[in-house]
């Protein structure tokens, strides 16, 4: 079996959990505006 160099679900996980804990003491309000700052690109999650 070769060894991967890139695991996407991994990678995937990580980021799910950063923004979830970025965001855990946010209202709805503040975690759609936040969203849309991360999706914009205004926001890096690393």
């Amino acid at each position: 079996m070769t060894e991967k160099k890139f695991d996407a679900v991994k990678f995937f996980r990580e980021v799910k959990e950063k923004l979830a804990a970025r965001m855990a003491n946010m209202s709805l309000e503040e975690q759609r505006e936040f969203l849309k700052l991360v999706k914009e690109g205004k926001i890096k999650i690393s």
